[in-house]
Parts: structure tokens; sequence; C-alpha cells
């Protein structure tokens, strides 16, 4: 397997390439960045660092190194911009360092697997789907990380391990993601959580970026991003049962359709086989419907923007 992460010299992309390489499922790893005494850098430290695992080889590259590439990693931010608490907020200067990259990525990799990780996530799915032609199965937002707060917000309410529970968030990687209270499991059985639970659950989940900007770190979380991008690839190699929230394009599921959510899916070695489509309850229902409308107007922004980028 090759795997291109562009805006590998990141904090998120640097971190994906050390996790995915820990896994020793790739041959190849390009680090693409325009910081390239970062990528290579790094490149050189994970190398290093995998002499004793795995046989992963990771370097630096130019867009021309990226071709064949089975994967491709979208992890691009503008180096040293304040972390906002609307994730939206970063489409324009986003697009002004993706519209020139997109179009030579998807030429010379045409049958990629597209891993978003750019702001905003759901928007930039269903362009880069709808713009390149990529099938549906085959472009995915990385979102993970909000399920992965969900279940450590139940873990430290209910003063149990985390890895006992098993809940998901649907909906927009942002302010209106959907929390399913009504699906939560704790070794495989059914839990419902009062209302007072629910109410510092979803405190500690919507409150958690305005808390990582109060803290200056002068970095996003790289780490559960790449817990979330290695954990699929690992799904997808194995061929497994296991359920994760990607954000995909929906053409119908949830009700839904042009436009892409976060959702469950089951991976496979081609991409998304499967979307899990859960009973929600009429708040949830309605939340999810409040979040696809968000997204839908980010699409429509994000298509305005790409046009006037291309002209």
């Amino acid at each position: 397997m090759k795997v291109t992460i562009v805006g590998g010299g990141g904090v998120v992309g640097s971190s994906a390439a050390y996790r995915i390489a820990q896994d020793g499922l790739a041959s190849e790893i390009i680090l693409f960045d325009t910081r390239r005494n970062l990528a290579e850098a790094h490149a050189l430290d994970i190398d290093q660092a995998m002499v004793h695992r795995a046989n992963t080889r990771t370097r630096a590259g130019e867009i021309e190194d990226t071709k064949n590439s089975d994967v491709l990693i979208i992890a691009v931010a503008v180096a040293g911009r304040p972390i906002l608490p609307s994730r939206a907020s970063s489409f324009d200067d986003n697009m002004g360092i993706l519209a020139d990259l997109l179009e030579p990525l998807a030429t010379r990799s045409p049958s990629a697997l597209w891993m978003i990780v750019t702001a905003p996530v759901d928007a930039w799915v269903y362009l880069i789907h709808r713009h390149f032609s990529v099938p549906r199965e085959k472009a995915i937002g990385i979102n993970g990380n909000d399920t992965s707060r969900f279940r450590w917000a139940i873990a430290k309410t209910l003063l149990i391990p985390a890895t006992s529970i098993e809940a998901f968030v649907l909906g927009e990687h942002g302010e209106t993601m959907v929390p399913l209270f009504s699906h939560v499991q704790v070794n495989g059985k059914a839990l419902s959580l009062n209302s007072e639970q629910r109410r510092q659950v979803r405190s500690s989940i919507t409150d958690f970026l305005l808390q990582w900007i109060k803290l200056q770190p002068g970095r996003t979380a790289g780490w559960a991003t790449a817990e979330s991008i290695g954990d699929v690839l690992v799904s997808m190699s194995a061929k497994d049962d296991r359920m994760w929230s990607c954000s995909t394009p929906l053409n119908g599921e949830y009700g839904f359709q042009g436009m892409s959510l976060g959702v469950p899916v089951r991976m496979g070695p081609e991409g998304v086989r499967e979307i899990i489509e859960f009973d929600l309850d009429p708040a949830e229902q309605e939340a999810l419907k409040v979040s696809a409308e968000v997204v839908c107007e980010q699409i429509r922004r994000g298509q305005d923007l790409f046009k006037k980028v291309k002209h």
C-alpha cells in the first residue's frame, strides 16, 4: 500500500504517518508539504523509528512522487493560523491551498481512497466526490475524534473504562454534531444515561474546542485524528466487521442525499462497504436535519469558492 499525506509536515500529517508506519500496512509513505524541511525531518525521524518495528519506507516528496497512491490523506491547513471556534471558518484559506492541488493528485492516483482531514471535512468530501468523479466509497472524511471524545466524555461522567463503551456521533464534524445517546452500549449492553449525565457529557464534548483554544497549544489535536486514520486503514486491511464513524457522501441513507455527513460505516479493501443506519429518536433525527442543513450551506459556499479560484 502506498500512502500519500498532503500536509505531511504538519501535526496531523506527521502524527498520521507515524501511526500508519507502526501498523506496517504501507510499503511507502510520501510526506508532501510546501515546508519541505519539515516533511524531510519527520520522514527521517519516522523512518529511523521503524527499524525494529516495520519495513515501511517514509520519505518526503513532491507532487510527482504521489503517483499511483492507494490512499491520499488530505491534511492541509494554513501554517501558524490560530485555531478558530468554527472549523467552517477556515474554508477560504484552505480553498486557496487545495484548489490547485486536487486535480493533479486525482490525475496521478485515479483509484486512490481519499481521506479528508482538512476543514470543513464534510463539505470537502462531497466537493471532491463530485468535482473529480471519485466514487463515494472512495471518499471519506475523518471525524472519528468526535466519536472518541463522546466515548471519553461518557467514561469520565460514569467513571468507567472508555474501552468498554460503544457510542457514535453523527452529522457535521463541527458545532452541530449529533451524539447518539439512544445507542450507547457498555460491554455490549444498552445503557441509558439520565438527564444530568447527558448534560455533563454534552458539556464535555461541545466545549472541547473552546477549551483547547484557551490552552493556546499552538497545534491541533493530531494524535486523536491520527488514531482515527490508522484505525480505519487497519480495518480495511483486516476486512473486519467493526464500525467506524466517517463522513461519506449519502444517497438516501438517513433520508439525505447530495451531501456528505458523518455516519457509522464498515470498511473493506476498496473503501466504504456498508453504511449503518441506526433508528434515531425524534430529537436525534431533528438534530441531524439541522446538521445536514449546515453542511449543505458549506457545500454551496465551497462550490462558489471553487469556481472563483478556478476562474
